[in-house]
């Protein structure tokens, strides 16, 4: 027999034995004192045996009391198989209707039907009842169950339950692509591991250890793991499988986990463990997808509902969406949860299941892409196992990250981290052109207009840029080429923001550092090292390695150098040449007053300025005037060109 582990969980209404029965087959009791004296299980127990072949069956024990109902769903998320507990001297009762359908709901299997206390009846009625037990599940399930008879108070027939139970699970194949490919049942240890919280205690010398039944992937002392819905790093102190401690374990298996320095009140029943590669999402909006059986115009309509998830049990608002299979889920504060996953929708205050559904989309959408979304989402196949909830993303937003994919779709376009889908690229390619042809705007503007992750619209721009078809000036994207401020190193830019930042004073390297301007400590500390101890040390004059970078600048015009010498951004420094020459024409003077005035310059500032002009032909001095030479041919082109 292939090697395999498992959990199982026994079901059934109150009273129909489910503890004694564990006890009968595992030697454990799983009630705990105080339920004892009540002659009730109020919570979920645990217990293990093993299978005569040195494989561990893990087993859970959920209460039958209506009562008691959010805690018995709890344990049905995980389970490889349930024992369906039915009393054969009170035969179906309400309580076993209801576990029966939501076991269904939670994505259960497989079920065995368990007939408890036969020495209770006689042979011909445990056989009438053995009957229309297998025709009531049927017809409220559509499984097609064995059923074994037991006495868990004599023992009678415990063999035969025990080899039940071991037949039913050396059978269960992980998935139906691990059947295809001849691989071990037990694949699924290599997927990433899941494991929802199902109880959260303190231990001395360990700290704060969470259990739960790790469904998929494998555990190691040592991992660092994610705890959603906080999405917070944890990692693992200590694992203990079944009372025995362990460095690593595989699923499917009851696992108790420390954690480190994790509070206590940090964690509790409904979280999630897995890894960043899991792609758990801790949502607050859901859409899913309501399961055939169970639909009615009497259960379709806004309400409030409790939703059973994993091990979370909580209340939602249920929306359905009109004219088709689908509702969204509203909950107050973030679960964690999965595309595709099973779990059940109760009815407010009772046991009643509503609807079984499956998740076929986790967060918010934006109401305008709401209706393409839905159409997306009514197109999905019925089984969602093998499907790759990237492809909806891929098909709402027109790209997804190339990791999300194994092999790579048809009719998409690889950028960077990105694929693209093929008509999406050609399209947004225009509009960003179109608008920017229009006005320039920086990467971040294009991405909100637009709705666009702003990492792909920079992919976008850099593909364009190589075209030679935008370029980045002054932050802002803009038609053409030439030279693009995103191609300057980083330590150009922060010098480059450096000058830009002293705006009309001017940057004057002799007189910034001690003693002068104060730069932004935030641009400071983000200067390299040299850069830094050069400032702090001599005044940012003497800094070969600053001086190297303001002169590079001032050759790609990035730029303009006044006597002094003065660094002025070469925009700011073309605005203001196009205002002292606005109105003006060739062979007119101009006074120095009028040009302070115009330019908002001191004297200080206003000097150099005018050399600069001059020097630059626009201008030529005679005694306390300037003559104009010449002018731009648009002042647009002034402003934007450097000179």
């Amino acid at each position: 027999m292939t090697p395999y582990r498992a959990v199982i969980g026994l079901a059934g209404h109150v009273d129909h034995g489910k503890t004694l029965l564990i006890k009968a087959l595992t030697g454990i009791t799983t009630a705990r004192a105080h339920e004892q004296a009540i002659g009730m299980t109020q919570d979920l127990g645990f217990a293990h045996f093993d299978d005569g072949q040195g494989n561990t069956i893990g087993v859970i024990d959920v209460p039958g009391h209506e009562r008691y109902i959010r805690n018995m769903v709890a344990g049905l998320w995980s389970l490889d198989l349930v024992l369906l507990v039915i009393a054969a001297d009170e035969g179906w009762m309400p309580m076993t209707g209801d576990h029966l359908r939501l076991l269904k709901a939670m994505g259960v299997p497989r079920l065995l039907v368990c007939i408890n206390k036969c020495d209770l009846v006689s042979p011909d009625e445990l056989l009438l009842l053995e009957e229309s037990l297998l025709e009531r599940v049927m017809d409220e399930s559509g499984m097609v169950p064995d059923i074994v008879s037991v006495s868990a108070k004599t023992g009678a027939n415990m063999a035969a339950l025990h080899a039940a139970i071991v037949g039913q699970l050396a059978d269960l194949p992980a998935s139906q692509a691990a059947r295809e490919q001849g691989e071990p049942r037990r694949s699924c240890e290599e997927a990433p591991p899941r494991l929802y919280v199902d109880r959260v205690f303190t231990a001395n010398g360990t700290g704060t250890v969470l259990t739960g039944t790790l469904q998929q992937g494998s555990l190691k002392v040592g991992d660092k793991l994610r705890l959603y819905p906080a999405d917070r790093e944890v990692q693992v102190r200590s694992l203990q499988a079944y009372h025995q401690s362990v460095d690593e374990i595989g699923a499917v298996c009851r696992v108790a986990v420390g954690l480190k320095k994790v509070p206590h009140k940090e964690v509790a029943r409904g979280h999630c463990l897995t890894s960043a590669a899991g792609q758990c999402e801790a949502a607050t909006h859901l859409i899913v997808r309501l399961n055939a059986e169970r639909l009615s115009t009497k259960t379709l309509r806004t309400q409030e509902v409790e939703v059973a998830l994993g091990s979370w049990h909580g209340r939602a608002r249920f929306v359905p969406i009109k004219d088709t299979r689908l509702a969204r889920l509203i909950f107050t504060s973030p679960i964690p949860c999965f595309f595709g996953q099973p779990f059940a929708i109760i009815r407010h205050g009772s046991s009643e299941l509503l609807h079984g559904a499956r998740i076929v989309w986790c967060g918010d959408i934006h109401p305008a892409k709401r209706k393409a979304l839905h159409t997306l989402l009514g197109e999905l196949p019925d089984e969602l196992e093998h499907y790759n909830p990237a492809t909806l993303q891929l098909g709402l937003n027109g790209y997804v990250l190339a990791s999300r994919f194994d092999e790579r779709p048809e009719h998409v376009t690889p950028l960077g981290d990105w694929l693209l889908d093929n008509h999406w690229l050609a399209q947004s390619r225009d509009q960003l052109l179109a608008t920017l042809a229009s006005e320039p705007l920086s990467a971040a503007e294009l991405a909100t207009r637009f709705g666009i992750a702003l990492s792909v619209t920079q992919a976008l721009l850099q593909q364009l840029k190589s075209e030679q078809l935008v370029r980045l000036h002054h932050d802002k994207w803009q038609p053409g080429s030439g030279e693009s401020e995103d191609d300057l190193g980083q330590e150009a830019q922060l010098v480059l923001k450096v000058v830009r930042d002293q705006g009309k004073e001017g940057y004057e390297p002799g007189k910034l550092g001690p003693g002068g301007v104060e730069l932004d400590p935030f641009i400071t500390r983000k200067l390299p090292v040299a850069l830094q101890q050069g400032l702090l040390r001599n005044g940012l004059q003497k800094n070969c390695a600053l001086q190297k970078q303001l002169r590079n600048l001032a050759r790609l015009k990035y730029l303009v150098q006044l006597d002094g010498p003065i660094y002025y951004d070469a925009a700011l420094y073309n605005q203001m040449v196009a205002a002292v020459l606005a109105g003006q024409q060739v062979g007119d003077l101009i006074d120095m007053a009028s040009l302070k005035e115009i330019t908002g310059l001191s004297r200080k500032y206003a000097i150099p300025f005018c050399l600069r002009m001059e020097m630059d032909g626009w201008v030529r001095r005679e005694e306390n005037e300037r003559r104009v030479l010449r002018l731009p041919q648009t002042q647009d082109a002034l402003q934007q060109e450097p000179a």
